[in-house]
């Protein structure tokens, strides 16, 4: 997996500031005070005016199609319509590649549709129409543009323990990529259960939770 921050808002926080302070009648802090206020209040509005564009590869077909069911956001991926997937690349799961015998069976498979794509090819098959036997576990390529509203939210939810470990694991590198601009965000690209820092709880249920902050239903019966 390789997560690549390809171009975004020059001095995000300064952006959110001057779109905040239009609202207000006022100027920009230039301190990001404005900013924390807009946060911590719920004006989050302001917050799409800071963009962040990624390039993603190496990822599973899987996850592009969680990662897709972010609509508030842009995407541009590999094509295996136009794009011939001859000799792809895939994935293995950890839970996979440390069973011998499981492994076994996945990288047969794997093997099994790479040779059976290649002969349709061969055929004259369409790669649209060839494409249809490959599996979730195929490597692709997209790109992705969030604004940071999208991406605190991208970050609550994806970054969960209950998340599928794939897309937590290219969330982790989406924020290190993001914090390396902007430092300051990184109180924000946070999981849910830390979303309002200092009180943190968790929305799971007890069975779902990973235990790192008390679940909401233990939290109301302590008030």
């Amino acid at each position: 997996m390789k997560v690549e921050l390809i171009n975004h808002t020059q001095n995000p926080i300064g952006a959110i500031e001057n779109a905040a302070s239009t609202c207000y009648d006022s100027m920009p802090s230039g301190e990001g005070k404005i900013f924390r206020h807009c946060y911590k209040s719920g004006h989050h509005s302001v917050l799409e005016f800071a963009e962040f564009s990624f390039r993603i590869s190496g990822v599973s077909r899987a996850l592009t199609h969680q990662l897709v069911r972010h609509r508030m956001a842009s995407y541009a991926q590999r094509s295996q319509r136009y794009c011939v997937e001859d000799g792809f690349e895939f994935v293995t799961p950890n839970s996979v590649s440390a069973n011998a015998e499981a492994n076994d069976i996945y990288q047969n498979v794997i093997q099994n549709i790479q040779k059976a794509y290649n002969e349709l090819i061969a055929l004259g098959v369409p790669a649209e129409d060839a494409r249809m036997i490959l599996p979730n576990a195929c490597a692709s390529v997209i790109c992705v543009k969030m604004n940071l509203r999208e991406l605190i939210h991208f970050c609550n939810e994806r970054l969960c323990a209950c998340a599928q470990w794939e897309i937590r694991a290219m969330a982790r590198e989406m924020v290190k990529a993001v914090v390396e601009v902007e430092p300051e965000l990184k109180a924000l690209l946070v999981p849910k259960c830390e979303a309002h820092a200092p009180y943190c709880f968790c929305t799971e249920t007890k069975k779902r939770s990973c235990g790192r902050h008390p679940v909401i239903a233990d939290v109301i019966k302590e008030q």
